[in-house]
C-alpha cells in the first residue's frame, strides 16, 4: 500500500511539475476520487492527464521489477490460457511462460495484493512479476481467449486441488469448466448462462445488460458431460434426456452466494441448459437505486401504503417487475403486518415474509394457492403473475375485502394491464373498483461512467427530448467504450417506469369498456408519466442514451 502512494505522489508530481496538471486541478480529481470511488490514477486517466504506459512504467521502477512491453514480446498462447479468462481478465494479468522453472507473469499493478494471492493459489510454484500496460494485456486476453474460444480450445489447463468428479471424452475437467463459466458469468456481472450444442461445438453464450455475447466454446463431445455435471448439481434424473427438467443450487463466487435456477430442454440437436444466476445483494436495493426518480419515487410509496386495493405491475419477462416487487414488500415488511406471496418460482428469500413457491407437479397453481392462503389472515399479499381469469378474480376480490395486493401481468403498458383483466372475463365494474395503481417498466442500459463522453445533440435529437432549439451549451451523452465496459459504453442496467394512477374519471372508462388508446390519452392528460416520458428523463439527466431510450420505449408510444 505505501509503494502504491508512492507511485501515486510521483505521478502527480511530474504531472504538476511538466504543467499539465495545477493545484486547483488536483484537489478537483481527488473529489472526484471520493465521490466515484476509483483511484486517483485512474481518474488521472479518465481525464486524458494520463497515459497507461506512463503509469506502468512509474509501477515498474518504484516495484523493482521489469517493464515489459507486450506489442514487441509476444508471450506464449500455451502459458496464457493456463490462467482462467475471468481471472486473467479481473486481475489483468496473464502467464507470459517461465525461466529457470519460475512463472512469469505480466500484471499492470504490481502492488495489488489481490492478484498475487490469485496466482499463488492457483500454481505452486514460484512467481516472477513483470509490469505492462493494462490495454496491452487486455489486447493479448481478448486475442488468445477469443481465438481458443473460436477453436473450441480449452480454457483452462492449470491443475486443482478439487478431485475430478466428471471427465468428457476431450480430457476435460468438467468440474473445473462449470466452475470457470459460472465465475465468468459473475464477474462479468451476466444474469444468465445458456449452453447450447450445435453441429461442430458446444456454445457458452452470456447475457450481460440485457444483451447475449458469446463467451467460450467447447468441443462437441464435452456436452453430455458438462450437462451431466449440471443435472448432478441440481438433484435432476441424469437419465432422462427426452423431457424438460428444471433444478438449482447455490455455488459461492468472488465472496457471495448465488442461488443458479437451471432449466434443461431437449433440442434436436441435444440437450440445452439456461443457468440464471440470482446473487442475494438484488434484496438490499431500494426504489431509488432501481431507478425512480423523485416524483415517480413519491407517488409509488404513497400507492403501496395504501390499505387495500390492487398495484399491477407490467412488462416483459425480464423487465425487473419481480424485483420491484420485492423493494417494495421489503419497505412495507413491518412486524405488524402479514405478508404472503405466490411466487413461480421463489427468486429471493424475505425474512418476515411467507413465501408460497406454485408447483405444477403437486397441484399447486397460483388460484389454488391463493385460494388457500386467504384462509391464513393475510394484510397483504402478492401474486407473482396473473396469468388466468380465476386467479385474476380471486386477486381482485381480495383486493375489495381488505387486502393490499401486488401482481404482474404481462403487457406492453401500464393500461393494457386493464384491457388484459377484461380481455380475461373479468367484470368491469369490479376491475374499475379494485385497481388503484399500475406501473409499467422497462429496463435501459446504462452509460459506463468511466468512458461517457458528452456531445451537443442535434436538432432532431433535441426535439424527441423536448429541448428547446433555442437552448445552447445542452449536452446528452454516450459511452466511448473501455475495458470496464467491455468496450460497449454500457455498464450496468436502470429501470424507466410508466405510472398511471386510478381515478374516477379512468375507472369510468374501464366501466365503460373503452379502449387502450382512449384511456391511455385520457391517464397522459391527468398526468401519468409514460414510459418514454421517463427514458428521455434519463437520457438528460446522463443515465442513458437516446438510442437505448428509443430501442425499450419504441413499443409503448
Amino acid at each position: 500500500m505505501i509503494a502504491a502512494e508512492a507511485a501515486e505522489n510521483r505521478i502527480v508530481a511530474k504531472l504538476m511539475a511538466e504543467g499539465a496538471l495545477t493545484p486547483g486541478g488536483l484537489a478537483s480529481m481527488r473529489r472526484e476520487s471520493e465521490i466515484s470511488g476509483m483511484p486517483l490514477v485512474e481518474v488521472l486517466q479518465t481525464n486524458d492527464l494520463l497515459g497507461e504506459a506512463a503509469i506502468a512504467q512509474t509501477y515498474a521502477e518504484l516495484g523493482g521489477v521489469r517493464f515489459l512491453d507486450l506489442t514487441r514480446r509476444t508471450p506464449s498462447r500455451a502459458w496464457v490460457l493456463t490462467l482462467p479468462e475471468n481471472i486473467a481478465r479481473r486481475k489483468h494479468c496473464l502467464i507470459f511462460g517461465e525461466v529457470g522453472g519460475d512463472l512469469v507473469a505480466v500484471v499492470a499493478d504490481p502492488f495489488d495484493s489481490s492478484v498475487r494471492a490469485a496466482l499463488a493459489s492457483r500454481f505452486e510454484r514460484p512467481i516472477q512479476f513483470v509490469v505492462s500496460p493494462r490495454y496491452q494485456i487486455l489486447d493479448v486476453i481478448n486475442d488468445v481467449y477469443g481465438t481458443a474460444r473460436a477453436q473450441g480450445a480449452r480454457m483452462s489447463t492449470a491443475p486443482l486441488a478439487t478431485p475430478v468428479a466428471t471427465t468428457s471424452s476431450t480430457g476435460l475437467n468438467m468440474v473445473e469448466v462449470l466452475d470457470s463459466v459460472i465465475d465468468e458469468a459473475v464477474d462479468r456481472r451476466a444474469s444468465d448462462i445458456h449452453i447450447e450444442p450445435e453441429d461442430n461445438r458446444l456454445r457458452v453464450r452470456f447475457r450481460i445488460d440485457g444483451r447475449m455475447i458469446e463467451a467460450r466454446a467447447y468441443p462437441p463431445d464435452a456436452a453430455a458431460s458438462l450437462i451431466s455435471r449440471v443435472k448432478v448439481l441440481t438433484k435432476m434424473d441424469i437419465t432422462e434426456r427426452r423431457k424438460p427438467q428444471d433444478g438449482r443450487f447455490t455455488k459461492r463466487s468472488f465472496d457471495q452466494e448465488i442461488d443458479v435456477r437451471v432449466a434443461v430442454i431437449p433440442t434436436a440437436r441435444g440437450e440445452r441448459v439456461t443457468l440464471r444466476l440470482l446473487s442475494q445483494d438484488r434484496t438490499r436495493l431500494n426504489l431509488e437505486t432501481l431507478g425512480m426518480g423523485l416524483e415517480m419515487r413519491q407517488a409509488f410509496e404513497r400507492l403501496i401504503h395504501r390499505p387495500y386495493g390492487i398495484i399491477l405491475l407490467t412488462g416483459p419477462t425480464g423487465s425487473g417487475k419481480t424485483t420491484t416487487l420485492y423493494v417494495a414488500l421489503q419497505k412495507i415488511n413491518t412486524v405488524d403486518r402479514h405478508i404472503i406471496t405466490i411466487e413461480d418460482p421463489v427468486e429471493y428469500h424475505i425474512p418476515g415474509v411467507n413465501q408460497v413457491a406454485v408447483d405444477a407437479e403437486y397441484g399447486v397453481s397460483f388460484s389454488h394457492a391463493l385460494r388457500s392462503i386467504l384462509r391464513h389472515d393475510p394484510d397483504i399479499i402478492m401474486v407473482g403473475e396473473i396469468r388466468d381469469e380465476e386467479t385474476a378474480h380471486l386477486a381482485l376480490e381480495a383486493s375489495l375485502t381488505g387486502h393490499l395486493v401486488f401482481a404482474t401481468l404481462h403487457t406492453n403498458s401500464a393500461v393494457g394491464a386493464v384491457t388484459r383483466l377484461l380481455d380475461m372475463g373479468c367484470e368491469p365494474y369490479l376491475v374499475a373498483s379494485a385497481i388503484i395503481g399500475v406501473m409499467a417498466q422497462r429496463l435501459v442500459r446504462k452509460i459506463c461512467t468511466n468512458c461517457r463522453r458528452g456531445y451537443e445533440p442535434g436538432e432532431a435529437e433535441c426535439r424527441l427530448l423536448g429541448i428547446p432549439r433555442d437552448r445552447t451549451g445542452i449536452q446528452i451523452y454516450r459511452g466511448a467504450g473501455c475495458s470496464r465496459c467491455m468496450r460497449s459504453g454500457y455498464y450496468d442496467r436502470v429501470g424507466v417506469y410508466e405510472y398511471v394512477p386510478f381515478d374516477t374519471g379512468l375507472a369510468a372508462l374501464v366501466t365503460e369498456k373503452a379502449t387502450t388508446e382512449t384511456m391511455h390519452s385520457y391517464a397522459v392528460e391527468h398526468g401519468a408519466i409514460t414510459l418514454r416520458d421517463d427514458a428521455m428523463a434519463k437520457v438528460r439527466e446522463g443515465l442513458t442514451t437516446l438510442e437505448e431510450a428509443l430501442r425499450v420505449t419504441v413499443h409503448s408510444e
